[in-house]
């Protein structure tokens, strides 16, 4: 009977920290990583450091997770340089989603040789990686939070911005007129089937940006550009999810609402390795901006609120500063 008290003690623990912990989550944002050089492990070392002190449940990857010309094959050993060792230290999966930089053709971050992407896919599959963390099971892709729950806390989908964001593939499978059909239609079907009270939505290029790249549909100052990723954006996503979380721009941002898209808010995390000033503070109303800073977004949601915490990373110590916080409350 004294063997049997600790067991049921045990096992009662062990139910109530599943219970907690499926009645909240935290999950780690940051995107454009893929340096396999200093900023980048520093910035793993300062998630590491935050981490510590909560319970970190995944990751989400934003794209360029391959600098600067993306693999060249599933068992590239930039996989090992640029992900596995930098966050050897890390404990939880990376979902991630793929970046102009991960589909380089002729030139450094053209985005215009989408079939390498394929490789980042292919590798999640490989059964002799030193981890498996790297989650990438699709181009595109779905999975909900808590896992295997069914009646999760949030829906999150993976993006593949590129072959409609960015510029003309010669594969007729990245065609963008093709593509972007293809992916207008998941997206509709997925969050039609969603069963989470959070929607949160990920990809590598912003719909909204006060940094270098700016707004999609005049990328870079340039008329049209990521006009029909801000279409897409526009029909599908606004107002229909809380929260679009992306990168491409090397700072931190969390961003309004716009008008039109009055529910869903805009985090751009992309500086996980790199950094980069803000060209136009003032071209969209931010809560939070910071260029120049390497960094990442710590999001921890339950049922009613989603609290986002936005950390700045010493490039020389990897030490985490706490710059800015703020909470949401679920709208119905």
């Amino acid at each position: 009977m004294k063997t049997l008290i600790p067991l049921l003690f045990s096992c009662l623990s062990l139910i109530i920290s599943q219970t907690v912990r499926a009645e909240s989550l935290t999950f780690i944002a940051v995107g454009d990583t893929g340096t396999g050089k200093s900023g980048q492990y520093r910035v793993a070392e300062a998630i590491a450091s935050v981490c510590a002190s909560r319970d970190c449940q995944f990751a989400i990857g934003l794209g360029d997770n391959i600098y600067e010309n993306g693999a060249e094959s599933s068992d590239d050993s930039e996989f090992i340089d640029k992900f596995e060792m930098p966050y050897i230290d890390l404990d939880f999966p990376f979902y991630m989603a793929l970046g102009n930089h991960d589909n380089s053709h002729f030139d450094t971050g053209d985005g215009l040789n989408n079939f390498k992407g394929d490789f980042q896919v292919d590798y999640h599959y490989r059964d002799d990686r030193i981890s498996d963390k790297w989650k990438m099971p699709a181009r595109y892709y779905h999975f909900a939070m808590p896992e295997n729950s069914e009646q999760p806390l949030a829906d999150f989908l993976a993006l593949d911005s590129n072959p409609i964001a960015g510029g003309l593939d010669w594969d007729y499978k990245f065609w963008r007129s093709r593509y972007t059909k293809e992916h207008r239609r998941w997206i509709r079907d997925t969050l039609k089937a969603s069963k989470g009270q959070w929607k949160i939505a990920f990809s590598h290029h912003p719909y909204v940006s006060n940094g270098r790249h700016g707004n999609a549909g005049i990328y870079d100052g340039l008329a049209g550009q990521g006009k029909t990723w801000k279409k897409l954006t526009e029909d599908k996503l606004c107002g229909k999810i809380d929260l679009l979380i992306t990168g491409h721009d090397h700072d931190l941002q969390w961003l309004a609402p716009k008008s039109g898209c009055d529910k869903t808010s805009f985090i751009v995390s992309g500086a996980g390795a790199k950094t980069r000033g803000l060209t136009n503070p003032h071209r969209n109303e931010a809560w939070y901006q910071a260029g120049d800073v390497l960094g990442f977004f710590v999001i921890t949601l339950n049922q009613e609120t989603l609290t986002g915490e936005a950390f700045v990373v010493n490039p020389d110590t990897g030490e985490a500063t706490k710059t800015f916080t703020k909470t949401l409350t679920k709208q119905s």
